[in-house]
């Protein structure tokens, strides 16, 4: 058994589908690939030694962002939760390509949900092969979490559709071969398919940040940048609700990648506890440091279950909305908690040393990006007293 599979994964796995045994196997070829030719070159990702591209080329190959899709577009056909978990595992691999590919897949999401079949027979086959990489254009300087309010403007001349705006914090920009790009027309908003070679289409410098750094961000601008009108994603006037779609899946597999960060913090805390002494005794002996690995337990695995939970409620066609924002929220304040246990575990070396204060870095993006905790605490008090009225 791979060491960053755990035995809940199995649990999830067997008491939800008929197929448990399967899923299983599946997830385990996936942990192997991670912890032989992802995990050892964490460290060096994050200290900019090493660069994601050739890794997450591997992880296309090995069909990690194929799980969930259709075979008939060069998907696995596997169930949404599966691919949760597989993102787990990711995370705990490392942050940055987990990440990446997370936002790759969202893109791919939205359209295989309202792409035409034109679309869908085109894009999806070379975004589940990871022969071109997607990006996400939503956010924009002054409209983050306010991001109906977009100023990004497309107008409709004849058969084409032609931008004008700027968006910023966009992941895999300084990479990506196609952005899906929401902006306002008259008409409401739309969505639409920008190659990057797009005339008038420009990405900015690679932003430094805290964490994710093996992660690529840039600000796209947009001037005069003309498509054509088969670049609209389902209808024009429905964008802004597409990008709220996609989102809802996101912030579950953004929680889960945070259980991921936070299983590989606490894993080194727990076995340094065993390993570190003092006043002649393993310091695991200590009643505060036992108290702090049974929190870090408790939260790992109650993140878990949330994003577990909020993906079956995907997958059987409910309304997910509020607990994939209770997932998230959980799952990423969680993980930062944890992560900040294992420092102070590790103590001084926990501070100094970038091996294990990189977990909190990365981890502390999740609460910000596909909705901060802020916003999704008042999206979930919405929803919640809206089903009491």
């Amino acid at each position: 058994m791979s060491g960053l599979i755990e035995r809940e994964h199995e649990l999830l796995l067997l008491q939800s589908y008929k197929e448990g045994e399967q899923y299983i196997e599946a997830l385990r070829n996936i942990a192997a690939f991670l912890e032989e030719n992802v995990l050892p070159f964490s460290e060096e990702i994050d200290l900019g030694k090493r660069s994601i591209s050739e890794l997450r080329k591997s992880l296309f190959k090995h069909g990690l962002c194929s799980i969930p899709f259709n075979p008939e577009f060069g998907g696995l056909g596997l169930p949404f939760s599966v691919y949760v978990l597989a993102m787990e595992l990711a995370g705990a691999a490392d942050a940055s390509i987990a990440l990446s590919m997370a936002i790759h897949n969202t893109v791919a999401d939205i359209i295989n949900m309202y792409g035409s079949p034109e679309q869908k027979e085109k894009i999806l086959p070379e975004l589940l092969s990871g022969k071109k990489l997607a990006s996400f254009a939503l956010t924009e300087p002054s409209s983050g979490s306010d991001a109906r309010n977009m100023n990004t403007r497309v107008e409709k001349r004849g058969d084409s559709f032609v931008i004008n705006g700027s968006k910023t914090y966009i992941t895999n920009a300084p990479e990506a071969d196609v952005f899906l790009v929401f902006a306002r027309s008259e008409n409401g908003h739309v969505c639409l398919v920008v190659d990057r070679d797009t005339e008038g289409l420009e990405v900015g410098k690679n932003m430094e940040k805290l964490g994710m750094r093996g992660s690529t961000t840039a600000e796209v601008f947009f001037s005069e940048c003309k498509v054509d009108s088969s670049s609209l994603v389902g209808k024009e006037g429905e964008g802004f609700e597409y990008a709220k779609s996609g989102l809802n899946s996101s912030r579950i597999v953004m929680g889960s990648i945070c259980v991921g960060i936070a299983s590989t913090a606490f894993r080194k805390a727990a076995i340094f506890s065993l390993e570190r002494r003092a006043f002649g005794k393993s310091i695991s002996e200590f009643q505060l440091i036992g108290e702090k690995i049974a929190n870090m337990k408790l939260k790992i695995n109650a993140s878990r279950f949330l994003c577990f939970f909020a993906s079956r409620m995907r997958e059987l066609g409910m309304d997910f909305s509020s607990h994939a924002a209770q997932a998230k929220v959980f799952a990423t304040e969680s993980s930062l908690e944890v992560c900040d246990s294992a420092i102070q575990i590790f103590g001084g070396q926990g501070y100094t040393s970038s091996d294990v204060n990189r977990h909190w870095r990365d981890a502390r993006l999740l609460t910000i990006g596909e909705g901060t905790s802020e916003i999704l605490r008042i999206l979930i008090a919405k929803k919640e007293l809206a089903g009491l009225r």
